[in-house]
């Protein structure tokens, strides 16, 4: 496959290969005269929004229910 670099140094990925990684943030290396993308997915992102909580509860009330998502969220990982 065939990409272009514009004039602002963006490459086009095609929506079948975007489909196919779900990534949006990429670790670039250059081996000689070639270009490597390695997907990044940090965990802190693949947890971001599940914790649904009523906007009236306090400061410490969310960070105690984000805490424990996390710890169900890990835990269902192992």
């Amino acid at each position: 496959m065939i990409v272009s670099m514009d004039p602002q140094g963006r490459i086009y990925i095609p929506a079948e290969i975007r489909n196919k990684i779900r990534s949006k943030k990429f670790e670039l290396t250059v081996e000689g005269d070639k270009i490597i993308l390695k997907p990044i997915k940090k965990k802190i992102e693949e947890y971001y929004g599940i914790a649904k909580v009523d906007r009236h509860l306090t400061v410490e009330e969310i960070e105690e229910k984000a805490k424990e998502l996390t710890v169900k969220a890990v835990r269902s990982e192992l």
